[in-house]
């Protein structure tokens, strides 16, 4: 086995990578805020904290990659440094900012979200600026691996079809009745960024991202549902905008327009979860509907099941997934004349061709908590595609593989 820790080392010393415009940004607000504020104790209005891990994976076959891990000891897929810095101006206005230095090459470092945050009452919560999309039940904290039992969420459920952040707004309202807490959130914005398609990312614009989130908690019980619609999308991908292109000008607009991106993605959520100081309990489950050909239509669950013996862990999750795509008819003629009849076997071959996610996995997870802020995680996954599909694959190397394969995963994780 090879040790990779090359990327490792650029969590630490590729501090360059997050000093950006934004990065700048949000300096000067936090200076500005603290010179309108010098008359005012400044250890009161800020506060400073982070958190890190460091994850090393090893996957059993050497035809194909699974979320960045090969057949060689990797630590440069998920090790991640952040650090996040608040700063009140008063008892209902905030500033928030967060830096994040990731190993991964196909991830962004630098910042995270920066937005003003403002709380009129106890029922009231406004944001403002770059937020993280509060899609999932842990998206808030994805990138904080100690917040949950895994090392890797549920590959199949939080995949990367959604957008991690946006550039927008949130309202939330939050009642309680007797022993019931309850909270609504709407929000909406704007997306430029990448998602991962094929394992590949490409670039990607939405110009609308609306989404609704309903949670009710009940003692130890939490249930959520939420939806998210994205349109007006702007993405290019040479090969589907070359193709729209002649068949559009061979006259064929349906089929043209199928590889454009003049449509809509939904998804919907809903989780539940029971948790006590010995045990606990849990499922996620999303759909997404599209119209949008790069975007597949999909259906995921995960259901997990833990015990606690302080200061371990143990936990066992199944997750599955099935997907499809929204192919339009292929209209295009046979036996008219050749050049026609390439056309339309491009067709059908292109959208015969679109990467499928159908996927099963069982994962047996172990945990210590050394420290009260410091995790160590052991992970096996056991991966159960389906032949001749991607299944979340990358980089498959030999047709043959059957899409079969365990990944091994060892994590230290820690927040301060």
């Amino acid at each position: 086995m090879v040790w990779n820790t090359h990327a490792t080392f650029v969590i630490f010393f590729e501090i360059h990578d997050i000093i950006n415009k934004q990065y700048f940004i949000a300096v000067a607000i936090l200076l500005a805020s603290f010179s309108a504020n010098a008359e005012n104790n400044f250890s009161d209005r800020f506060s400073f904290s982070g958190f890190g891990q460091v994850v090393a994976g090893y996957l059993d076959e050497s035809d194909a990659d699974y979320q960045g891990y090969s057949n060689s000891v990797y630590l440069g897929e998920q090790s991640l440094f952040a650090v996040q810095a608040d700063f009140t101006f008063n008892s209902s206005l905030s500033v928030s900012g967060q830096l994040l230095a990731h190993s991964a090459s196909d991830r962004d470092s630098g910042v995270e979200w920066l937005y003003l945050n403002y709380e009129p009452s106890a029922n009231w919560r406004f944001k403002l600026g770059k937020l993280r999309t509060p899609f999932f039940r842990y998206s808030d904290v994805i990138d904080v691996g100690f917040a949950y039992p895994w090392i890797s969420a549920p590959q199949q459920v939080y995949s990367g079809f959604l957008f991690s952040n946006y550039e927008g707004a949130t309202a939330t309202y939050l009642r309680s009745y007797k022993d019931y807490n309850f909270e609504i959130e709407a929000y909406y914005g704007v997306y430029s960024g990448s998602f991962s398609r094929a394992g590949e990312d490409t670039p990607f614009d939405v110009d609308e991202i609306k989404g609704l989130i309903f949670s009710v908690n009940h003692g130890n019980l939490n249930m959520r549902i939420s939806t998210i619609e994205s349109s007006d999308f702007d993405a290019e991908i040479p090969d589907f905008d070359g193709f729209a292109d002649i068949l559009e000008i061979s006259g064929f607009i349906d089929n043209a327009n199928a590889f454009r991106f003049d449509g809509k993605a939904t998804a919907y959520q809903a989780n539940i979860n029971y948790d006590t100081l010995d045990y606990f309990v849990a499922a996620e489950a999303i759909k997404i509907t599209s119209d949008v050909l790069a975007v597949p239509e999909l259906t995921a669950y995960y259901a997990t099941a833990g015990y606690n013996f302080h200061p371990f862990q143990v936990h066992i999750t199944y997750s599955t997934s099935k997907s499809s795509y929204n192919v339009p008819e292929n209209q295009i003629p046979v036996g008219i004349a050749p050049q026609i009849d390439q056309l339309s076997y491009a067709y059908d071959l292109i959208t015969s061709s679109l990467p499928l996610y159908n996927l099963d996995s069982v994962t047996f997870g172990a945990r210590w908590d050394v420290r009260h802020n410091i995790a160590l995680k052991a992970e096996l996954t056991l991966l159960y595609g389906e032949d001749g599909e991607g299944s979340f694959y990358s980089n498959i190397t030999d047709e043959g593989f059957d899409r079969k394969s365990r990944l091994y995963q060892l994590g230290v994780e820690w927040y301060f």
